[in-house]
């Protein structure tokens, strides 16, 4: 079962790396040509700052969710080496149960805030606040999946001795 899950794993995190990629470089597509507008022909458009920073709440919420399946984010473990190796599992466990509660309620929170915002529409896209503030349940949602995998293998295995360089390590 564990393996299914890792696949699992493995596979939306590859569909969220390359969701991730077409926007950030999206961004850079669009900034680019505001840019040469702005100060090569003294004109501007009116949407690209607005679409830039929507993309980009999309890539650090897609982004975060990444480094949560790597085990990216910030760790203190200058204490495990005091501990025994199998309670380090337990003790991972708990911590990443305890994250995906608190991830939960991002999503629930996030969720609500998407339908809070069907009612508002951007100034320069015209575009719904919804799909903007979707970002955010989205992302809880796909760090909640990857914690959860984590939180499973680490009661099952314990923690891993050596970490494997994964195919989103190598590329960061």
């Amino acid at each position: 079962m564990l393996q299914t899950l890792d696949k699992l794993s493995l596979s939306v995190a590859y569909v969220t790396s390359v969701v991730a990629r077409l926007m950030l470089a999206s961004v850079a597509v669009v900034l680019f040509i505001q840019v040469v507008l702005r100060f090569g022909f003294n004109f501007s458009l009116p949407w690209p700052e607005e679409a830039s920073r929507f993309l980009m709440v999309w890539v650090v919420m897609l982004g975060g969710s990444l480094l949560v399946r790597d085990e990216q984010l910030v760790c203190v473990d200058f204490f495990d080496k005091f501990w025994p190796r199998r309670w380090l599992g337990y003790r991972n466990a708990l911590f990443r149960l305890l994250l995906a509660i608190l991830l939960t309620v991002l999503l629930i929170k996030g969720i609500d805030s998407a339908i809070f915002g069907m009612r508002r529409t951007s100034a320069a896209l015209n575009l719904s606040w919804f799909w903007i503030y979707l970002s955010v349940p989205v992302g809880a949602a796909l760090m909640l999946f990857h914690m959860v995998i984590l939180a499973i293998r680490d009661l099952v295995k314990g923690p891993e001795a050596e970490q494997e360089a994964s195919l989103l390590r190598a590329e960061l």
